[in-house]
């Protein structure tokens, strides 16, 4: 085995997720996954990640803020989602990348 196929070995078994730079109707977002398990079992779970609108109020504050997604299904309408502090749906011109994402 060569050094570059056991670095990327060993980096692949590191690998947590990943995420897909989105562009939303107010502002752009990252969408994606994270790995997490326990016990042998292992589950993707989805993430949307925005901007911390409230960064310039608190230098102290985080760049980002990572919500679960939701299922679009579940969100109403995006007006009531992000009123409520949820997560709008990704954008529909994204859907060609990673669709099991966007579900």
């Amino acid at each position: 085995m060569s050094e570059s196929e056991k670095n990327n070995n060993e980096w692949s078994k590191r690998e947590l997720g990943a995420l897909w730079k989105r562009s939303g109707k107010s502002q752009n977002y990252l969408s994606g996954f994270v790995k997490i398990g326990e016990f042998g079992i292992e589950q993707e779970v989805r993430l949307v990640i925005f901007t911390n609108k409230n960064k310039s109020k608190n230098p102290n504050a985080p760049d980002f803020v990572i919500y679960r997604s939701e299922d679009a299904k579940k969100v109403s309408s995006p007006e009531q989602s992000q009123e409520a502090g949820g997560t709008p749906p990704p954008s529909q011109d994204s859907q060609d990348e990673v669709p099991e994402l966007l579900s």
